[in-house]
């Protein structure tokens, strides 16, 4: 139904008041998305935006849930002031040009604001720019760990720049200090990458800590691009690994840390099983990773991570090839039921094998050679199969421990 339209005589008089009450109610709506966009924009602007914004937390979601209730307004407005040939100078109009004004104003903070967060705002709207850089400014970014927090990797990596790059300003930022500047080529250690149970952390000396946590990342965990050895956690950010096995360990431990059994394990912070040993080892000519308790002793062949990891999380994965020893050791911080319980499916899905406590035995080996030197690797005989061990430090305590109610075979006479 049209709105009925004033006669033109009457237009010529119109008082603010007539307008506004022509408009039932979206004249207040056009002016409190002024004061609105005002307040935002004085924020963004200020040196301690991130603070002042994370102080006033329902000032983005009011723009964001009223936005169409805000066009709708300014488009009953400028319908009304045609139609109905309103003087320039009235009120209600003249404010919903300052809302036009103030929008493409505000538009471009959030810009330059997504852009020295090193995200690129793309095509986005208002809204939607205002939303994630509301929610990057919330993330905490703190290199520190917290009580909650176990450290599960750090390695070197470089800071990944969102694809597209940003105009203008940011375009000579991006040049001078973005993924692809040429001087990163030769600059060693341009930054360095945290992996905990809770989230993911970046910082170089050129930037400050960048952080997503885990329950940010959509249902595909990081992703990787094999060929660059880049990772993107979301849209906004990723990192550079060194070489391609660190690109898939790190995804891969993102993986793990994400599964359920294992976060719950990590939070309550009960400790790693201490009557665990992992270790290299090669069994005939294949070489993998032993895992020791006092019952049993399992061996995974190298390369077998893929495989590992889809049967510990039930997920599929497009991961490269690569080894399952710091998937392993992540499992130490699980039950011994549900250790137990992991590895039937390992070893189901990863051709590994497994021997009962009574089936392992320990061999004694002789001084090697005139020089006398002791053979430092540990020997075991596994239901008929040879293999040698390879444990270090604390691992070689524990097996060592594990290993001393094993039993030997009888001594051999002919040794000396």
């Amino acid at each position: 139904m049209s709105e009925p339209l004033l006669p033109r005589a009457e237009n010529e008089n119109l008082q603010p008041s007539d307008a506004e009450r022509q408009l039932e109610g979206r004249a207040a709506i056009v002016v409190d998305a002024r004061d609105l966009h005002v307040k935002l924009e004085q924020i963004l602007a200020s040196r301690a935006w991130r603070d002042s914004l994370t102080r006033s937390p329902e000032l983005v979601p009011t723009l964001v849930n009223t936005a169409e209730a805000v066009r709708e307004a300014l488009a009953r407005v400028h319908r009304r002031a045609e139609l109905e040939d309103w003087p320039e100078s009235t009120p209600v109009l003249r404010t919903a040009r300052e809302v036009a004004k103030r929008r493409t104003r505000l538009h471009a903070v959030v810009r330059r604001r997504l852009a020295a967060l090193g995200t690129h705002a793309g095509a986005d709207p208002l809204e939607a720019a205002l939303t994630r850089l509301d929610t990057l400014a919330r993330q905490p970014a703190n290199w520190a760990l917290d009580l909650r927090e176990v450290l599960i990797l750090e390695m070197p990596a470089r800071w990944s720049h969102p694809p597209g790059g940003s105009r203008g300003y940011a375009v000579q930022e991006t040049a001078l200090f973005g993924h692809a500047a040429s001087w990163r080529g030769w600059v060693p250690g341009t930054g360095r990458v945290r992996l905990t149970n809770e989230r993911l952390l970046w910082r170089s000396a050129l930037a400050g800590p960048r952080c997503v946590r885990w329950e940010a990342l959509s249902n595909e965990g990081l992703q990787l691009n094999a060929a660059t050895r880049e990772l993107r956690a979301g849209r906004d950010w990723g990192v550079f690994a060194r070489r391609q096995t660190d690109a898939a360990n790190l995804a891969a431990l993102a993986e793990m840390v994400r599964w359920a059994p294992l976060r719950d394990a990590l939070r309550t912070r009960r400790g790693r099983l201490e009557t665990v040993a992992l270790f290299s080892a090669t069994l005939g000519e294949s070489r993998g990773h032993c895992i020791l308790t006092s019952e049993q002793l399992c061996f995974i062949p190298t390369g077998q991570g893929p495989r590992v990891l889809r049967a510990i999380t039930s997920s599929d994965t497009s991961l490269p090839t690569f080894d399952a020893n710091r998937l392993m050791d992540l499992l130490r911080w699980l039950s011994t039921t549900d250790l137990d319980s992991a590895l039937d499916r390992i070893l189901a899905a990863a051709i590994g094998k497994r021997w009962t406590r009574m089936e392992v035995r320990v061999i004694e080996r002789p001084l090697t050679g005139t020089s006398a030197i002791l053979d430092d690797s540990l020997h075991l005989e596994c239901g008929g199969e040879r293999m040698a061990g390879f444990p270090k430090d604390s691992e070689e305590v524990i097996a060592n421990g594990l290993l001393r109610d094993y039993p030997r075979p009888p001594r051999s006479p002919w040794l000396p």
